[in-house]
C-alpha cells in the first residue's frame, strides 16, 4: 500500500510532503542565512537615538515671589501651551524672579516644526502676560545632550579647584575623540581674578567705586578705530586691550591723586585663584570597597569633579 495514498486531507498532505521532501532542509538553511543577515545588517547602538522635541521657556519677572509667578504666569501659560498640537507634557517650576516651563512633545514629532509652533504660541501670548513679566527665552533641549559617560576625578592630594583645572585639560583632549559632542564639568571652583578693594585706601586716594568699575570695563574691550588706505591697501586700525593676566589688572589706572596716577594695586588686593565656593561635591566609598582596595588609612570622602561626555548626533535614517 502506498503511504501517500493513505494520507487524506489538505493539511496532512502538506505536512507529509515537507517531511519527505528535501525542500525542508533548504528552507531551514535559507532561514538561518536570513537571520544572520538581519543581525549583521540591522543597525544597533547601546544608546539609541530618538527624536523627542523638548524645550524650556524661561520667564523673567524681577521682584515677583514664587506664589505670584505661579498664579499669574506659570499656571495660565501652562494651559495655553497645552493647546499646541503634539504636546505630551507641560510642567513648570516657579521660583523667585522667574519661572521655567518645560514643554515636551510626543516621540517622533518633527523637532523644527515643534519648536516653531512653541515659539509662535509664546509670542502670541505676549498680549496676555501680566506687567511683572519683563521677557522670556525659549531654549531647546536635545536628548543627545545628556552625557552617556560620566568620569569622576577625586584625590586626597588635590582640592576641587585643582581637580577642575585637571578636568578642563582632560576635556580638551577628549573633545578630539571621534563622535563626541558636548562636554561639561560639574562642580569644582572655577578660576577667577578677584579684586578686594580697601575702603581706607580708596578714601585716602580719593577714588570711588564707580571709577574702578569704569576702568575695568574700558580696559577689557576691543575697539575698531577705523580704516585708512595706503598703497592700494586698506588697513584696519583696532585697539585690543583685553585683560590677560593679574598684572594687567594691577597696572590699570583708576584715577589721579596729587598729580600722580593711582593704580588698582594701590587701592586693592588682586587675587588670581579659585572663586568663592557656592557648592561642594565629594565622593565616598563603602567600607568593603575601601578594605578591598587598601584605602582604610585614607579619608572617608574626597573632593570630586565629574566630567560629562555626550555623543555626537547622527542624521536620522
Amino acid at each position: 500500500m502506498n503511504t501517500e495514498e493513505t494520507i487524506k486531507g489538505f493539511i496532512p498532505g502538506i505536512v507529509y510532503r515537507f517531511l519527505t521532501s528535501q525542500l525542508s532542509i533548504i528552507f531551514i538553511i535559507l532561514s538561518f542565512c536570513l537571520g544572520v543577515s538581519a543581525i549583521l545588517i540591522t543597525p544597533r547602538e547601546e544608546e539609541p537615538q530618538i527624536v523627542v522635541p523638548l524645550a524650556d521657556v524661561f520667564i523673567h519677572a524681577p521682584g515677583a515671589s514664587p506664589e505670584e509667578i505661579e498664579k499669574l504666569v506659570s499656571t495660565p501659560l501652562e494651559r495655553y501651551l497645552w493647546q499646541i498640537d503634539g504636546v505630551e507634557y507641560v510642567y513648570s517650576t516657579s521660583m523667585q524672579d522667574m519661572a521655567v516651563i518645560t514643554v515636551r512633545f510626543f516621540v517622533g514629532e518633527d523637532r523644527e516644526e515643534s519648536l516653531i509652533k512653541l515659539h509662535n504660541r509664546v509670542s502670541m501670548h505676549a498680549n496676555h502676560t501680566p506687567p511683572i513679566v519683563k521677557g522670556w527665552v525659549v531654549k531647546p533641549i536635545e536628548i543627545d545632550d545628556v552625557p552617556i559617560i560620566n568620569l569622576t576625578l577625586y584625590s586626597d592630594r588635590y582640592n576641587d579647584y585643582e581637580l577642575r583645572r585637571i578636568g578642563e585639560e582632560l576635556l580638551n583632549r577628549l573633545a578630539h575623540v571621534k563622535n563626541t559632542s558636548r562636554t561639561e564639568i560639574v562642580s569644582g571652583r572655577k578660576r577667577e581674578i578677584r579684586i578686594e578693594l580697601s575702603k581706607e585706601r580708596m578714601t585716602g586716594l580719593n577714588v570711588g567705586f564707580h571709577e574702578v568699575i569704569g576702568a575695568l570695563k574700558s580696559a577689557d574691550a576691543s575697539v575698531t578705530a577705523g580704516t585708512f588706505s595706503r598703497l592700494n591697501e586698506e588697513i584696519i586700525v583696532s585697539s585690543d586691550s583685553y585683560i590677560k593676566s593679574t598684572n594687567d589688572v594691577k597696572n590699570l589706572i583708576v584715577g589721579v591723586h596729587e598729580g600722580r596716577p593711582v593704580y588698582i594695586r594701590d587701592i586693592a588686593q588682586v587675587i588670581d585663584g579659585p572663586e568663592e565656593a557656592v557648592n561642594y561635591s565629594r565622593i565616598a566609598f563603602s567600607h568593603y570597597y575601601r578594605k578591598a582596595n587598601g584605602m582604610t588609612d585614607h579619608p572617608v570622602s574626597y573632593p570630586a569633579v565629574t566630567l560629562g561626555i555626550a555623543k555626537k548626533k547622527e542624521p536620522m535614517r
